[in-house]
């Protein structure tokens, strides 16, 4: 009983060792892997996600501005263009 006893208790020592050891392998695998996927990262040049948000919010700042600028031109555009036709009349009949 005594010696079935040990051998149970070694067998849960070797039990707990052995959880433990996976344990650590477990985290050094994912070390490993982390490094390897920021190494992978880094030689791709990909952006990262908040200096992506930021771009993003300018870039639609400045296509609202753009479409802004493109509406104000349209409207003065046709007076621009009457000026041009009358100029282009005149120098007919001064011809």
């Amino acid at each position: 009983m005594v010696n079935r006893n040990k051998i149970l208790s070694d067998l849960s020592k070797f039990a707990v060792d052995a959880m433990s050891t996976f344990a650590g392998v477990k985290e050094e695998i994912e070390t490993i892997v982390s490094l390897r996927v920021d190494k992978v990262i880094k030689k791709m040049n990909l952006v990262k996600k908040d200096e992506f948000e930021v771009l993003s919010k300018i870039v639609q700042k400045l296509v609202a501005e753009n479409a802004k600028l493109k509406k104000t031109s349209n409207k003065s555009s046709p007076k621009k263009k009457k000026s041009i036709r009358k100029k282009k009349v005149l120098k007919r009949k001064i011809r």
